[in-house]
């Protein structure tokens, strides 16, 4: 799943810290979806030489933990006196804090990339000011990640999509007594959104001990069922950070609804 993993990449408050006049504002929490205790969104300003675009960032809570996403991957947050902190490491976005920064920022968002401080010779990294977060509704197009237990390795065959990043999908087949991706890309350039096929179909290797498969045998990243969550998603194995996966069917083109923003903290690596 290696490869699925780097496509990707490619392509009232409920927060601890966040206090203040941000508990007036007007954005609803969204239904927690199943496995999960609390999801809620937030909306940010462009980021400069990062994001053109306004972004969406969910705030998770599963067992009492609380998550942040990036590029698709839940990243677990740990409380700091400033709210959230990213503790995901090692990172470098790990003096990241989503909280509060002050009576002018009641609730925002410090976003701190150390690796791009050694490419941006004017990125000062503990210069940046916070970001501010409005809360907002969930946005229209996630799909839905709930999906039956595998009993056998060809209940994975179909589709899937990210929850947190549904711009991407992948189909995994079975031929010949093989299991095999292919990756696919939303073609935005449309009227209608264009699924299109990215590279060739390259082959699956399954896991010794559970059902699921990796890209190769040594793999870091596999193709799995979470029995808690209820859902497909893909794990680093090496440090436990998930992408949970939508079971998606093959819809008619213009049946596919796609987010209005990106979703996730702007990262610029």
């Amino acid at each position: 799943m290696k490869r699925i993993a780097a496509g990707l990449v490619l392509l009232g408050m409920g927060l601890s810290g966040c206090h203040g006049p941000a508990a007036s504002s007007t954005g609803k929490a969204s239904a927690p979806m199943r496995g999960y205790d609390m999801v809620l969104w937030y909306k940010i300003p462009p980021v400069e030489r990062v994001s053109s675009r306004e972004t969406l960032i969910p705030i998770l809570r599963i067992g009492g933990t609380y998550y942040t996403v990036c590029r698709g991957i839940e990243i677990p947050l740990k409380k700091c006196p400033d709210g959230l902190q990213w503790a995901l490491t090692p990172s470098s976005m790990s003096d990241t804090v989503i909280g509060f920064h002050g009576p002018s920022q009641p609730c925002s968002i410090r976003i701190v990339d150390r690796q791009r401080a050694s490419f941006d010779d004017h990125y000062l990294p503990d210069k940046m000011p916070p970001i501010p977060m409005t809360k907002v509704d969930r946005p229209s197009g996630l799909p839905t990640p709930t999906a039956r237990r595998p009993r056998t390795l060809d209940d994975f065959v179909g589709f899937y999509q990210p929850v947190w990043f549904p711009w991407v999908r992948w189909e995994v087949r079975q031929e010949g007594g093989r299991y095999w991706a292919v990756e696919h890309d939303a073609d935005l350039s449309q009227p209608a959104v264009v699924w299109k096929a990215r590279g060739t179909p390259y082959g699956l290797a399954r896991l010794s001990n559970e059902l699921g498969f990796t890209s190769f045998p040594g793999d870091p990243y596999k193709l799995g069922y979470n029995e808690t969550m209820k859902c497909f998603e893909l794990v680093r194995m090496d440090s436990g950070i998930r992408m949970p996966l939508a079971k998606v069917s093959p819809s008619p083109q213009n049946d596919v609804v796609l987010p209005p923003l990106p979703i996730g903290v702007p990262a610029w690596h």
